[in-house]
């Protein structure tokens, strides 16, 4: 398969895999990319607990060849702190004691160093030379015993070409009696078991790393589950919710329309009924009045009568219009604040914003009195008020506000409306609404809200 042919049978699988990460759920896509966190972080984890790994177990090997070299090697080379080499005695010594059988350990190489330069090595002709400085021979010639694995002299091209592990140990050489540095010795010593060992226990680490992380992202995944089927649960619930809403707010709409057409009946049936024959009788007893002895039985009647229209009369103007059924929305508010200003000669202000043309009968009655008893209870308690009415409609929601503008508005007045309004609330609520009182310093803010999508809609 060529370069050019590759990207062309990988694409229908990179597709594939777009694709299906679109079909998933947002909650699923935020677990898949929690997931992939957690998988890069345990890599980078496993990493860095690898490398402690070998670093551990390359220094413990390390440590116990320097004990064995600061007992045997440090007093063949103290004659370093006064002359710039060894003597062929103390070099003989040194080669019989870097011998495998000597040191029963499988070293390869053996140096000691002089600053930059070999005063002694197993490879003879590597000795008098100097080579650059190294990071670890800079540590140790600093007091540290330092142990790595790989090679990273320019003195090590034949310990490189056995291409096996080598465990490269520095340990400083001090002068007898103090802690003076006088020069190093380097080792150099078969790896194997070393790496082996350290194989195993990296594996070993990866193996927990690893199990702890599927651990993590299985129960990651088992938690989003369970917090979709609640979430779909709840989701669910808030629909039934929303449907018996709907369902509570229609059969409180027919309720109350049909109360305000009995009510409607009511008065039409006061107006052609009772009020027509009270004025009948009172026409009547203008008649009887001229029998001299029945005068005072006469006045009693016609007072009678009298207080009666009068309280029919009460009655019947408190009741709502009934043409307001046939008026759209805008002229319903409209009219109430026409016929409040001709009744007060108050001048009230008025706006309107995407109105529906249509509503139901029980919010227009509704709207109806809630403006009349408002404009009646402000003007009641302030005559010189500045009212401005408000009323807009956006994402199915109806707000209706009445904002009275006063140099200082009287706790009365807040009081007042507070207790007026409160008659009205079980009905605006009883039409999915809701009634609010906001009293500041110099403004009044009387507001109703119903939702026009929630049961408003007739049925």
């Amino acid at each position: 398969m060529t370069a050019n042919t590759l990207p062309r049978a990988t694409l229908p699988l990179v597709l594939s895999t777009m694709q299906r990460w679109r079909d998933l759920s947002h909650a699923h896509k935020r677990t898949s990319a929690l997931s992939v966190g957690i998988v890069l972080a345990t890599i980078a984890a496993a990493q860095l607990v690898g490398q402690h790994i070998q670093e551990l177990l390359a220094n413990r090997a390390g440590a116990s060849t320097a004990l064995y070299m600061d007992s045997v090697v440090v007093p063949l080379v103290q004659e370093l702190a006064s002359k710039p080499s060894l003597s062929e005695q103390n070099r003989s010594a040194l080669d019989q004691l870097m011998s495998p059988a000597s040191t029963g350990k499988p070293v390869v190489a053996f140096r000691i160093w002089l600053g930059d330069r070999i005063v002694f090595s197993t490879r003879s002709e590597l000795v008098g030379k100097e080579f650059p400085s190294t990071p670890a021979r800079n540590r140790a010639f600093a007091g540290d015993v330092v142990a790595s694995l790989g090679l990273e002299g320019d003195d090590e091209d034949d310990e490189r070409a056995l291409r096996v592990p080598i465990l490269e140990i520095y340990a400083p050489v001090r002068q007898a009696g103090s802690n003076k540095i006088i020069a190093l010795a380097e080792t150099s010593e078969l790896a194997v078991e070393l790496m082996q060992e350290i194989r195993a226990t990296q594996y070993t680490s990866y193996a927990v790393l690893g199990a702890a992380a599927i651990g993590l992202i299985l129960a990651l995944f088992g938690l989003t589950g369970g917090l979709q089927r609640e979430v779909g649960e709840l989701a669910r619930q808030r629909v039934q919710d929303r449907l018996s809403h709907k369902r509570l707010c229609r059969a409180n709409h027919r309720v109350l329309e049909n109360n305000d057409k009995a009510l409607r009946r009511v008065e039409e049936e006061l107006g052609a009924g009772p009020l027509q024959l009270i004025a009948f009788a009172q026409l009547r007893l203008d008649a009887l009045r001229e029998a001299p002895d029945r005068l005072e039985e006469v006045d009693a009647i016609r007072a009678a009568l009298s207080q009666c229209m009068a309280q029919i009369r009460g009655v019947s103007t408190g009741l709502t219009p009934s043409a307001l059924q046939e008026l759209p929305l805008t002229d319903v508010i409209g009219t109430a604040i026409c016929l409040h200003e001709a009744r007060t000669g108050s001048l009230i202000s008025c706006e309107f914003h995407d109105l529906p043309a249509e509503a139901p009968y029980a919010l227009k009655t509704c709207l109806y009195q809630f403006i009349e008893l408002a404009l009646n209870t402000i003007f009641r308690h302030t005559p010189n008020a500045k009212v401005h009415v408000c009323a807009k409609c956006e994402d199915d929601r109806l707000d209706l506000n009445l904002v009275s503008r006063l140099d200082h508005v009287p706790p009365t007045l807040t009081d007042a409306i507070e207790h007026d309004t409160e008659s009205l609330r079980p009905r605006i609520e009883a039409l999915g609404g809701m009634l609010a009182v906001d009293s500041r310093s110099q403004s009044l803010l009387v507001t109703t809200n119903f939702w026009l999508g929630d049961g408003s809609e007739q049925p």
